[in-house]
């Protein structure tokens, strides 16, 4: 039977012909070193549901992550979903989640779809995390009832340990769950050197393609309790008791495939060097803007560095950086504006405060293209952008 004939690529999107820097440039590992991984798979005729590259590849994070239990999921929104539920119990009508309104719609999106409300909180002016002050004033209002906190490490740079600290004693005190959607933290450490993960926390990452722990599809559910683990994994698998077709509670189909487990593996051989190219690139970048055109996130040293994120002196500034950057082929974002609490999708959501801070850095924010390696023209090319709408 002949060979069916080479079907040709998808042209590129719009977007992206004569773009002459993209915004992102994922990196997954290559086919062969996938295809290593796979094989054992392969010779075990198990694809799914816990395979030997899921066990393998959850054993190597737990052994990274400082002993942590780590659960593989499909997605790291299906990640999410599965934690909420495990950590913050069965919703009920006018139960809320503690969440910052800077952040990705995917965190809100979970907290909705998991049966509870957001309740939106500020976020803290220089590291642009969830405000320890503002969150402890949520808890302390009595007007709602609060199922638990769900924090972010903010452009996957971890909170500062004294922040951690400070959330943790509030949940504490009010005797409310605490989670930490560390999407693209995966890698990062806080200013005392823990990575995220391993800090004591229950959190989640995502190892999307658009993440610096670059798989395609897939994520990490890492906490301190092996009850917790036990029981997301259960969700993971439609709420089915282990060893049994029984399921104990609802439940969705969470798992990582083997083939997204046998990436993964790949990755991590390579994501050492990968991560400290990209912190090296980083540094250039930085090196190479003007240290008074754009303010950058204090606490990001530890970060993975997912894009290069400043803040414009005004919103007029960052709209200019905005066209400097369509004129020079560069694409730009503008993230997280606008923030969540104006989306249409949460609009009637509840707000703990004014969310002035949100406000204020959602408005002047700007994201620049990030990869793992830059060449000197691109560097300066990024630079070119800055100078020419913000002079200083």
């Amino acid at each position: 039977m002949p060979a069916p004939p080479p079907v040709a690529p998808p042209a590129l999107p719009a977007a992206v012909e004569g773009v002459a820097l993209r915004f992102q440039h994922p990196e997954p590992p290559p086919l062969e070193e996938v295809a290593a991984y796979y094989r054992l798979a392969d010779e075990a005729a198990y694809y799914a549901n816990g395979g030997p590259c899921a066990r393998l590849l959850e054993a190597r994070l737990s052994e990274r992550l400082g002993g942590a239990h780590c659960v593989t999921v499909a997605s790291g929104t299906a990640g999410l979903l599965v934690a909420l539920r495990a950590l913050f119990g069965p919703p009920a009508p006018g139960r809320v989640v503690v969440t910052p309104s800077f952040t990705f719609a995917a965190t809100a999106c979970a907290i909705e779809w998991a049966g509870f409300r957001p309740l939106f909180v500020d976020v803290e002016p220089t590291t642009w995390q969830l405000d320890p002050a503002g969150l402890e004033a949520a808890l302390a209002d009595g007007r709602h009832d609060v199922a638990g906190v769900l924090a972010c490490s903010t452009f996957g740079s971890p909170p500062p340990a004294w922040m951690r600290r400070s959330w943790r004693a509030s949940c504490r005190a009010h005797g409310a769950p605490l989670m930490i959607d560390s999407a693209a933290a995966f890698g990062s450490v806080d200013d005392e050197g823990r990575p995220s993960g391993g800090a004591g926390d229950t959190e989640l990452f995502s190892f999307h393609a658009t993440k610096p722990f670059a798989v395609g599809e897939g994520g990490l559910l890492a906490t301190p309790d092996a009850a917790l683990a036990e029981r997301m994994r259960a969700l993971c698998n439609f709420g089915m008791e282990p060893g049994t077709r029984v399921a104990a509670e609802v439940g969705i189909n969470g798992k990582m495939s083997e083939l997204a487990a046998a990436t993964a593996l790949a990755m991590l051989d390579r994501y050492p060097a990968a991560l400290a190219e990209r912190r090296a690139t980083a540094a250039a970048l930085r090196g190479a803007i003007h240290p008074r055109a754009l303010v950058f996130q204090r606490g990001a040293e530890g970060s993975t560095w997912q894009i290069l994120q400043g803040l414009a002196p005004t919103p007029a500034h960052r709209e200019a950086a905005l066209r400097a950057a369509a004129r020079l082929g560069v694409q730009a974002r503008s993230y997280f504006d606008p923030p969540l609490h104006r989306h249409p999708a949460f609009a009637g959501a509840p707000r703990a405060d004014g969310l002035r801070v949100t406000e204020a850095i959602a408005s002047r924010s700007l994201s620049l293209p990030m990869a793992n390696r830059l060449d000197g023209g691109e560097v300066a090319l990024v630079a070119r952008v800055v100078e020419e709408a913000i002079p200083c």
